[in-house]
């Protein structure tokens, strides 16, 4: 790895050379010494490295493609102990994010007893739970910057993985249906069957990628560069228009902080982006993605429809919510809540997920519910602009603005998907609030309280 203090081809408008004001020094006769950390092991390490294997196959999903494979009751017992034996249990409650989280999930469990259906709220508590355990892991065992960069590599090659397996293996959940066209990864009940959640995963990669390619040189770079084309590829023909949004706004983001020639190469890599997808990808997915509220054809009628109803459940979920502000309808039952208020008015349920995390939060655990959840992401956004800004390692500032990205792209994807109680999410908010707290921490060591004159 490079010398974070000597890589710089990311540059901020008025940053490239900023630096945070120096505190007023000493006398002169008291000289501060530079600061020495004496050699300690680093007994979290082994557990570091345990948890990346553990991100990988949680944002990867590849146990789901693999029967029998339960990888997350194997390696959440180590981690659990490693959390004991490094004296890191009560790390979360040193991060506002994770703090935030806690009192998410305990807001979950006391909507529980107030749901339409009691058990299948426990069971979504449950999800909830497991989800919030990742937060324990991240901050327990993301200590350092280059932590957080290892965790952005793994994350970014869960993706990559997650893209190639998508175009070699296939699958979905319309395969003999309307969306038979649109790419999914595995069958069923697998999570990334469905093609908008593949979308949303490939976007996040993306980000990830390129900060990881950028901190290295050579083979390494040009491997993780080439890494981007299946990801891309892969996020394209699953024809999803929310992941295509959400990798739109992503890059307009990175426009405002790139510079002339990061805005250079984005403008050409957009153009051969547009050209390749018009030229290759079916005629019904380049319609799709052109298609919102009016069908122009037989082959855009079930984007049209799907359009349609994302719209007529964002009412019907914020109508749950008016009616039930305070507990909502019980976390996970949305589906069943909403079938039997139309019943009740005459009318024929929708049986479909909110679609949207943001009003199935506020329809299944109240207003308090959804607040605490924006919260979480504001502070996993906001929380990273001082490192962006004014973090003195160039490679951090970058590091910050990447995963601000995907923060960004996070709470997209949550306004088109019912992503709230689970799933890369969590990771994101993790990776953010563990970066907050290491970047602290550097810079602390890099600048030590002076020693008063005399001492």
């Amino acid at each position: 790895m490079n010398d974070p203090a000597t890589v710089d081809d990311y540059a901020l408008p008025g940053t490239e050379t900023v630096a945070l004001e120096p505190e007023a020094g000493p006398p002169a006769k008291a000289k501060p010494q530079p600061l020495r950390r004496a050699k300690r092991p680093e007994f979290y390490k082994p557990f570091h490295y345990i948890l990346l294997v553990y991100l990988f196959f949680y944002c990867s999903r590849i146990q789901e493609l693999i029967p029998n494979a339960h990888t997350g009751l194997l390696l959440q017992p180590i981690l659990i102990i490693g959390m004991f034996m490094t004296g890191s249990t009560k790390a979360i409650l040193r991060s506002d994010i994770g703090r935030i989280m806690v009192w998410f999930t305990a807001w979950v469990a006391v909507c529980v007893p107030f749901s339409t259906w009691r058990w299948g709220s426990v069971i979504q508590f449950v999800v909830a739970l497991q989800a919030l355990g990742i937060l324990f892991f991240m901050l327990a065992f993301i200590r350092t910057m280059d932590d957080c960069y290892r965790v952005m590599l793994t994350m970014a090659l869960a993706m990559a993985v997650v893209g190639a397996l998508s175009l070699v293996i296939g699958g979905g959940r319309g395969a003999a249906g309307p969306e038979a066209n649109r790419l999914g990864l595995g069958t069923g009940g697998d999570t990334l069957s469905d093609a908008n959640f593949l979308a949303l995963y490939l976007v996040v990669g993306v980000p990830l990628l390129y900060f990881s390619a950028s901190m290295r040189r050579g083979i390494m770079r040009v491997g993780l560069i080439c890494l981007m084309v299946p990801v891309l590829a892969g996020m394209a023909k699953t024809g999803s228009r929310s992941g295509l949004l959400a990798l739109a706004v992503g890059g307009l983001f990175f426009f405002a902080f790139a510079n002339a020639r990061q805005r250079a190469m984005m403008i050409i890599g957009g153009t051969v982006f547009l050209i390749c997808a018009l030229l290759f990808l079916p005629h019904k997915i380049v319609e799709r993605f052109t298609t919102y509220f009016q069908s122009q054809s037989e082959a855009t009628a079930e984007a049209a429809a799907s359009a349609e109803t994302r719209k007529v459940l964002l009412i019907r979920s914020l109508e749950l919510t008016a009616k039930h502000p305070l507990f909502g309808v019980g976390p996970g039952e949305f589906v069943d809540a909403e079938a039997k208020d139309a019943e009740a008015n005459g009318e024929r349920g929708l049986w479909h997920y909110s679609h949207n995390s943001y009003t199935e939060l506020s329809s299944e655990c109240g207003l308090t519910g959804l607040i605490l959840y924006l919260i979480a992401f504001w502070r996993a956004f906001r929380g990273l602009s001082p490192l962006r800004d004014r973090f003195p390692r160039a490679l951090g500032r970058r590091a910050a603005l990447f995963v601000q990205i995907t923060v960004v792209i996070a709470a997209v994807g949550a306004f088109f998907l019912s992503i709230a109680y689970g799933g890369v999410v969590y990771c994101i908010l993790g990776l953010s609030a563990a970066m907050q707290l290491a970047a602290k921490k550097e810079y602390r060591e890099m600048n030590p309280p002076l020693q008063e004159a005399g001492a």
